[in-house]
């Protein structure tokens, strides 16, 4: 469930409000006071998009390398939809990596920034790396470094963070300063930009698919349970066993060479 950011005036008199009535009514047994409050937005969603190329950059780089792996990817807000994002291009910075970290040096990650085109640069706002084999949810150091960034951030950007693995499972966090939103995981839809003609196949293809309903079976009645107990009596009777399912009976089938015996 995506939740704000920063609180806002009216997130601020509530808590004022719920943490001055548990002051009133108090009682501390062990001189301690712990207060906490939660604050959640109701379908609040966000897109992103990814196009062909940032993509099999993406994945290249995932399925490739053993360890851990880290980029940047440039990205832009869409003008049509305030929470929708498109990853245009992926690059990757100096560092050094194990199975399970990347670390970076700070003289000569800050010298491959300034080296960047000016166009690229403004727009690098999405730090991905891999989680190899392991599950994609964010670890301390995940974490710490999302809080770093954050503090980093201007009231009107926005940040992307995704984790990734050789499943192609993928955790995804947006810092949405502008719209005062944090949207994380299920809160947002990932998908892959279509390059041209795959939409076409995409909605052909869907025409010719359909997905299978489940038939349930009808109600036997008494009568037909009757019957079928009787045609498995003949059946015992003439062949010394009974036939496969002996709760989903039907009548043998008998091919036309005597003596043979075909169930269907």
């Amino acid at each position: 469930m995506s939740r704000p950011i920063t609180m806002t005036d009216d997130m601020k008199q509530k808590a004022q409000s719920e943490f001055s009535t548990l002051l009133e009514n108090l009682k501390m047994s062990d001189g301690k006071l712990n207060y906490n409050i939660s604050f959640n937005y109701d379908k609040c969603n966000a897109t992103v998009l990814i196009t062909p190329e940032a993509y099999r950059k993406i994945v290249a780089l995932v399925t490739e390398f053993s360890d851990e792996v880290a980029w940047h990817g440039t990205v832009s807000r869409s003008l049509s939809l305030i929470n929708e994002f498109t990853i245009e291009d992926i690059f990757v910075y100096p560092q050094e990596v194990t199975g399970g970290t990347v670390t970076t040096d700070q003289e000569e990650y800050s010298k491959w920034l300034y080296e960047l085109d000016d166009e690229i640069f403004p727009k690098i706002r999405m730090q991905g790396h891999s989680h190899v084999n392991m599950g994609v949810s964010p670890s301390g150091v995940d974490d710490n470094h999302r809080k770093q960034i954050l503090e980093q951030l201007e009231p009107d950007m926005f940040y992307i963070f995704m984790i990734w693995n050789k499943s192609l499972s993928i955790h995804t966090l947006i810092y949405d300063m502008a719209n005062n939103v944090l949207y994380e995981d299920k809160d947002v839809e990932v998908k892959l930009l279509m390059s041209d003609g795959v939409d076409d196949f995409l909605v052909d293809a869907k025409e010719k698919v359909q997905r299978r309903s489940a038939v349930k079976k009808p109600k036997k009645s008494r009568k037909q349970e009757q019957l079928e107990q009787i045609q498995l009596q003949e059946f015992y009777d003439e062949f010394g066993s009974y036939p496969f399912s002996r709760h989903d009976f039907r009548e043998p089938f008998y091919s036309s060479m005597e003596g043979s015996l075909c169930r269907y």
